[in-house]
């Protein structure tokens, strides 16, 4: 065909195109920026309980509660809180009072709020 590029000069556009991209790959032109690590304990923690609906103040708390339990604990405890209805603060004053829910394994407190929820427990009630 008549405006085909010849193999060769083809293959070598493909190289041009790569060492471009490459060249902009470090100089971060197209990359996305990577956040860094957070120098602290928890803050992806915080970030997470930020994410559900807590203060940075109320996810310091619920940091506090049980301290040596891994995030997952307190993230599951807190979601099903929420999910039957609580706010955010009366989630967080049920863990300040009874933080042994913190150590009940997810699929226990699963059960237990959808039972609740069965039997028609809600956030107002």
């Amino acid at each position: 065909s008549a405006g085909a590029v010849p193999a060769p000069a083809a293959a070598m556009a493909g190289v041009q195109l790569l060492r471009g991209a490459v060249r902009a790959l470090l100089a971060g032109r197209a990359l996305p920026a990577v956040p860094r690590p957070c120098p602290r304990r928890g803050c992806g923690e915080v970030a997470a309980l930020r994410a559900m609906g807590f203060s940075q103040e109320q996810a310091r708390r619920l940091l506090a509660l049980q301290p040596r339990l891994g995030p997952e604990h307190r993230e599951a405890a807190a979601a099903q809180l929420l999910l039957l209805g609580l706010s955010a603060e009366a989630a967080l004053a049920l863990l300040e009072r009874s933080p042994a829910l913190l150590r009940l394994p997810e699929e226990r407190l699963r059960e237990r709020g959808e039972e609740l929820r069965r039997l028609g427990l809600d956030g107002g009630r």
